[in-house]
């Protein structure tokens, strides 16, 4: 009974990983679908020091946490701020 229920487990922290990592793979694909099919794409320098780096992806994060409507988190203009704008973001990024 125990190892049946470890077994169980298992399979769901199993599936889990892989539901998440899926619906990562798809939107990493999705968002470079965007900019290579030539989609337009927002400066992602957006605290505009020259580079996109940790502050430019702190500013993101909390304008998604946030659920801020400036048109400048919108990275890849589709209207929505969401995980493909990270994504976006993370593409352009530099240590």
């Amino acid at each position: 009974m125990r190892s049946t229920v470890i077994s169980i487990l298992i399979g769901l922290v199993i599936i889990g990983a892989v539901g998440f990592g899926g619906y990562y793979i798809v939107n990493k694909l999705r968002a470079s679908a965007d900019i290579e099919s030539g989609a337009t794409i927002a400066n992602t320098d957006l605290n505009k020091d020259g580079k996109t780096d940790a502050l430019d992806l702190n500013m993101l994060v909390n304008a998604i946490s946030s659920k801020s409507k400036d048109a400048k988190f919108d990275l890849n203009r589709d209207g929505k701020l969401d995980s493909l704008d990270l994504n976006v973001l993370i593409s352009h990024y530099k240590k």
